[in-house]
């Protein structure tokens, strides 16, 4: 049968509009999503404020992808991986290599002990993106200018030292904190995962409730991980530093800001902590080995 020419034309305009209907109901749908999703994101930011603020803590510093509270004595970093915010661990000058001699058959290095401030100096004269810098491993506190890491390493993708406790010191105690570009991770430590893990940066230490002076109020040095967006992966970093705290306050401090995972490194009098050039937690203690975080771009 043939159609009339304008009944052809009419189906096809009828045809074109549906397309176009459709079209606009998914441009629609899509810029939808999209308001929802900047408002959640835009009511999530201010209810993490809000909770700050709730807890006592104040914003007093902050960078792209970082930022930094006070409360007290105490002091928090929150570190956003994927807006380019980062995390080393660096050491000092090795001084005697140890090989072989690493509890679990690498090395147990020697490394120059030096104070927070003396680092800060050399190393923000190079890069304009450090933020701060704090304590980290676990080390034999002696007086020599030079000791060796309790526990494991890794910076910028070398294993730099087994540690020399082994499974001696808090054998089912301890725990691993892998760092990639975009995303972090803690897990119990098997000395295995060691050789086996793709993490450039990872540093082993203890649980949150590792008999360390478990209600002594001293300094603390806690790290706590979060997933804010719900995709699994923690691209969040959260680095919890007291001149006076105890590991259940420090534990607590880092799961209200919404860590669910925590890590305990070196605390006492190693604990130091310097950001932008300010000394928020000054010691005259030498240390072997710290955290440097660096703002994105």
């Amino acid at each position: 049968m043939d159609f009339p020419d304008y009944v052809i034309n009419l189906s096809a305009v009828l045809l074109l509009l549906n397309k176009k209907n459709q079209l606009l109901t998914g441009l629609s749908l899509i810029t939808i999503i999209l308001t929802t999703i900047n408002l959640f994101s835009t009511q999530n930011a201010e209810s993490k404020s809000q909770k700050s603020l709730f807890l006592g803590f104040q914003i007093i510093s902050s960078s792209q992808g970082i930022t930094l509270y006070q409360k007290d004595s105490d002091y928090l970093q929150v570190i956003d991986l994927t807006k380019g915010a980062k995390i080393n661990f660096i050491y000092g000058n090795i001084t005697e290599l140890g090989n072989k001699k690493g509890a679990y058959g690498g090395n147990d290095p020697q490394f120059e002990r030096q104070t927070i401030s003396q680092v800060w100096s050399n190393l923000s004269s190079v890069t304009s993106s450090l933020f701060c810098i704090n304590n980290g491993q676990f080390f034999r506190n002696d007086k020599n200018s030079s000791t060796a890491l309790a526990f494991p390493v890794k910076s910028d993708g070398i294993i730099v030292t087994d540690g020399y406790a082994g499974e001696i010191e808090f054998p089912h105690q301890k725990l691993m904190l892998e760092v990639w570009n975009d995303r972090a991770l803690i897990s119990k430590f098997q000395p295995n995962n060691l050789q086996l893990s793709t993490a450039p940066n990872l540093i082993v230490g203890l649980q949150e409730n590792a008999d360390k002076g478990v209600e002594d109020q001293t300094g603390r040095t806690f790290i706590g991980i979060q997933d804010q967006d719900g995709d699994r992966l923690n691209e969040t970093i959260l680095i919890f530093t007291s001149k006076q705290a105890t590991q259940p306050h420090a534990t607590n401090v880092l799961k209200s800001f919404g860590a669910t995972q925590v890590i305990m490194l070196d605390g006492g009098g190693s604990t130091q902590l310097i950001c932008q050039g300010n000394n928020y937690i000054d010691s005259p203690r030498t240390i072997p080995q710290m955290i440097a975080v660096f703002s994105g771009d």
